[in-house]
């Protein structure tokens, strides 16, 4: 009987340690931010879009410093010179063979970024979650042998891409490691798994990610991050529409 006694006061005081350590949603949603917040990027990436079966494969070379300032140039030989930049929430595009340049706006921001399962409106979107969401924990779990916090998102800005979100976030490196993003209606509308997460001096970093479009059969895009480099000096000349029609 003692024994028994003794390992449910045990479990008790466990429990209780637990709840006392466990971090609140707001210092989980605001580790997740800083970790991927960064002064200044510059990588290659490789994209892979599947939709009915076929898959194509683009490339391309970006710019970016925080979250307002982007220049995404594209290396594939079908799309070759196409280059995008952003600033701040506009969007221009540039088309090398009718040598144009065009803002993206209105509905076309709904669209898929270069045929991909990622919007426009969210490739736009540079607020942290913790701005465009309010969270609660709804529990600790294991996601594919790592621990995870479960985090339930709720809008509560009209810029938010999506009305609630659910999370998995890894419980030691804090880095996303799932998300299921739903509409207002509740419908499931996209998948985001995180396949790797590197250690990039002392921060974990996504370098690869796929996103399946649920309102589309055999939708996804992957998009890996074949070479990255954080927080490096860039060019404010970058970042203008003389040069993106260059």
């Amino acid at each position: 009987m003692k024994r028994i006694i003794f390992a449910v006061l045990a479990a008790v005081a466990a429990f209780a340690a637990f709840a006392q350590a466990a971090p609140t949603a707001a210092e989980i949603l605001a580790r997740v931010d800083e970790n991927e917040k960064f002064s200044s990027i510059e990588y290659e990436g490789r994209m892979e879009l599947t939709l009915g079966g076929k898959t194509r494969v683009k490339t391309m070379k970006a710019v970016a410093v925080g979250a307002d300032k982007a220049y995404i140039e594209f290396t594939n030989p079908e799309d070759r010179g196409v280059r995008y930049l952003k600033l701040g929430d506009e969007l221009w595009m540039y088309f090398p063979k009718e040598d144009d340049t065009v803002k993206i706006s209105g509905h076309l921001l709904r669209e898929g970024m270069m045929g991909s399962d990622v919007s426009y409106e969210e490739a736009l979107e540079s607020d942290s979650l913790a701005e465009l969401y309010d969270a609660v924990v709804k529990g600790r779990e294991d996601y594919e042998g790592r621990p995870v916090w479960v985090l339930e998102l709720t809008a509560k800005k009209s810029s938010a891409s999506y009305a609630r979100q659910i999370l998995r976030v890894d419980a030691e490196r804090y880095v996303t490691l799932s998300a299921d993003l739903y509409a207002k209606s509740g419908k499931l509308l996209k998948e985001s798994r995180t396949l790797e997460v590197r250690l990039i001096g002392t921060r974990w970093y996504p370098v690869k990610v796929e996103l399946s479009d649920k309102l589309r059969k055999d939708s996804r895009t992957s998009f890996e991050l074949v070479s990255i480099k954080l927080d490096v000096p860039v060019d404010p000349k970058r970042f203008t529409l003389s040069e993106l029609g260059k």
